[in-house]
């Protein structure tokens, strides 16, 4: 059986967005690099704009910087370390970042925008750095991008799965 051209294009139409999450660019990146981080948030939350973006760091992460964006105060929220660790320039550091957040805007949910973050990835190879998020927006709504997958379950399969970067051998 054939089916007609125009219905797979009817039905391409109607599909849910393929950018439906909050997405992180590149989606790896060497163990152990620095890497410049995008956040693409690509919609608001069920039509409201995004007036948030929190960053939750993972500890181990000793190194992010974010990057200002016109319109948004950016907070960073530092936590103390249980030791001091020696950074990869030979300084002692006490505290890390734990939290990067943006605030701002509006970002109207009909368009999309990137925040950036410059990370230190963590030196493990073959493994995968998640990147929770919370996004606020207009009206008190928000998503939480937090969900990481179990063994072996594909992140498609979660309905608010963060950003992701996979760990590549150097």
């Amino acid at each position: 059986m054939h089916i007609p051209t125009a219905i797979l294009a009817a039905g391409a139409l109607c599909a849910p967005p393929a950018l439906a999450h909050i997405t992180l660019d590149p989606a790896s990146a060497p163990a152990g690099s620095y890497v410049r981080a995008a956040l693409r948030v690509p919609h608001g939350c069920n039509g409201a704009a995004t007036t948030r973006i929190s960053l939750d760091l993972p500890e181990g992460i000793y190194a992010a910087k974010p990057m200002p964006k016109p319109g948004w105060r950016l907070t960073i929220e530092r936590r103390r370390l249980a030791q001091a660790v020696r950074s990869p320039h030979g300084r002692e550091l006490e505290e890390e970042v734990g939290r990067i957040t943006w605030e701002g805007g509006p970002l109207p949910d009909a368009q999309y925008e990137e925040f950036v973050v410059l990370l230190q990835a963590p030196n493990e190879p073959g493994g995968m750095l998640y990147l929770p998020v919370s996004q606020g927006c207009e009206g008190g709504q928000s998503d939480n991008w937090v969900e990481k997958p179990a063994p072996g379950q594909h992140p498609h399969d979660l309905s608010r799965p963060a950003p992701a970067l996979r760990l590549a051998p150097r």
